[in-house]
């Protein structure tokens, strides 16, 4: 088993869409963002996007960082 954070956000229906609306997400990175958002886990995304758990990583690090500067850009 994996030792790497497989941390499955909890964001309400209102912030997914705030975030979809302002992360400017690629299709796979969306994909990604609502698979997890179901809290599949990353074996299942891989399975879902057709690639590998490694290249699933890449992806959520990509999109983890756009999630990340739409949050520092919310108003709280």
């Amino acid at each position: 088993m994996s030792r790497t954070k497989n941390i499955i956000p909890e964001f309400t229906k209102d912030e997914q869409d705030y975030i979809k609306e302002h992360a400017n997400f690629m299709e796979e990175e969306l994909l990604f963002f609502e698979l997890r958002n179901k809290q599949y886990t990353y074996e299942y995304c891989a399975m879902e996007m057709g690639m590998s758990v490694s290249a699933v990583k890449k992806v959520s690090k990509k999109t983890i960082s756009k999630i990340m500067k739409v949050i520092r850009h919310m108003d709280i």
